[in-house]
């Protein structure tokens, strides 16, 4: 359990189940084990994760998320915010005026492995993108789930 509170703090862990909280301006955390649990409250968060189930909240403004473990959890609740969730069943939600960035897999019998068959960005504009709603990326397509 790792714990932050003063601005530009930088974080980093590699084992299993980490918790990491930070609530300074300008963090930048990092984790690559698993099921790691990691929030920032501050603004212009950099957060990054290669494990697989990673669970990540941001509420600052700002904040720039990226997680390439498979059935990472993504939300932010700050303005302007950009993530990005590279592994295959991955959810994410934000506040209107983000982005959001999802890829879709596929299982190939000829690689003998998972495949990216679709990478998607939208843009979180309450119509189309809805607020603060759970989304997957499915058949090409941007659709809601349920957390």
């Amino acid at each position: 359990q790792i714990g932050s509170s003063g601005d530009s703090a930088q974080i980093g862990s590699s084992g299993d189940s980490a918790k990491i909280g930070s609530s300074g301006d300008s963090a930048k955390i990092g984790s690559s084990g698993d099921s790691a649990q990691i929030g920032s409250s501050g603004d212009s968060a950099q957060i990054g994760s290669s494990g697989d189930s990673a669970k990540i909240g941001s509420s600052g403004d700002s904040a720039k998320i990226g997680s390439s473990g498979d059935s990472a959890q993504i939300y932010s609740a700050g303005e302007d915010s950009v993530i990005m969730c590279a592994g295959k069943e991955s959810k994410a939600k934000a506040k209107a005026g983000s982005w959001i960035t999802l890829a879709e897999w596929k299982w190939s019998d000829e690689k003998n492995r998972n495949v990216p068959i679709c990478v998607k960005t939208e843009y979180v504009d309450a119509n189309n993108i809805k607020a603060d709603t759970w989304y997957q990326l499915k058949n090409g397509e941007f659709v809601e789930v349920t957390e």
